[in-house]
């Protein structure tokens, strides 16, 4: 396994006066060759002026096309962008758990690197940091095609119901504290992990806000996401998960009362 670490450093970015908090933004990325510069463009464009200081740490998850090159050149060019290569490929699960291990700031966030969520988007998620303990996405006009929409709201529908929250989306950008994330005892390993770090922490009664992106389609390449054996495999992880923190703690108080939400964001379109 390479790792290549670079440090960041605490120079103060120009544009608006950034705060003192700090954040570090997960990438993950595999083979995102087309993908992966704009969207740590988009995320240092967004995080630079909010941040006192960030970092962006790129987690390469055994790509097979330039991705990996692509981001030891990015990391070559700005200080405060770290790169971790997984030597083959471990699935989105175990590469953004490294990633939540590796990040350093108060704050840490997730941003895929399909480059599906524009700089605006980012920016008003980044606005929101420190208001509530989390900041949450969801999609203001969901464009894919019929099937992907069908799943998607299947599946977070399913998710609120085993977990009695009321969620919009479960698997969009978001930012959380880095200690109560570097905590939790995370299981899932593939798409399902995202999901599950939102649930863990709504469930240990952190608030959050929630605020509407308009993504954009993808430039290059496909998702791998909405294949037939990786949805099967989520709802069975969700299954799973439901067993773990509700039928086996069924003793426990119920911490769905202690989710303390904001109120519903103003859902301006982002572009």
């Amino acid at each position: 396994m390479a790792v290549t670490m670079i440090e960041s450093t605490d120079a103060t970015t120009s544009g608006r006066t950034p705060g003192a908090r700090s954040i570090s933004v997960i990438v993950t990325a595999m083979n995102e060759e087309g993908n992966l510069r704009p969207a740590v463009e988009s995320v240092v464009r967004a995080a630079a002026p909010r941040f006192l200081r960030y970092e962006v740490i790129i987690v390469d998850d055994g790509s097979t096309d330039r991705t990996a090159a692509i981001a030891d050149a990015l990391a070559a060019d700005n200080p405060r962008i770290r790169v971790h290569r997984n030597g083959r490929n471990l699935g989105l699960g175990k590469s953004y758990r490294i990633g939540i291990g590796l990040a350093a700031c108060e704050y840490t966030s997730w941003v895929a690197g399909n480059n599906i969520v524009p700089p605006e988007g980012l920016e008003r998620v980044y606005d929101r940091v420190g208001e509530k303990d989390m900041v949450v996405s969801y999609i203001l006009r969901d464009d894919r095609s019929w099937q992907r929409r069908l799943v998607s709201r299947t599946f977070t529908a399913c998710m609120n119901v085993l977990f009695s929250v009321d969620m919009r989306y479960y698997t969009g950008p978001c930012v959380y504290k880095s200690a109560i994330a570097k905590r939790l005892p995370m299981r899932a390993q593939g798409s399902l992990f995202v999901a599950e770090l939102l649930v863990r922490l709504l469930l240990a009664g952190q608030s959050y806000v929630e605020v509407g992106l308009q993504p954009l389609p993808r430039s290059s390449g496909a998702t791998k996401t909405f294949r037939l054996k990786n949805v099967a495999d989520v709802f069975g992880s969700a299954l799973r998960l439901f067993w773990e923190l509700r039928v086996r703690r069924a003793a426990a108080p119920s911490a769905a009362h202690d989710v303390r939400v904001s109120e519903n964001d103003s859902a301006i379109r982002s572009r």
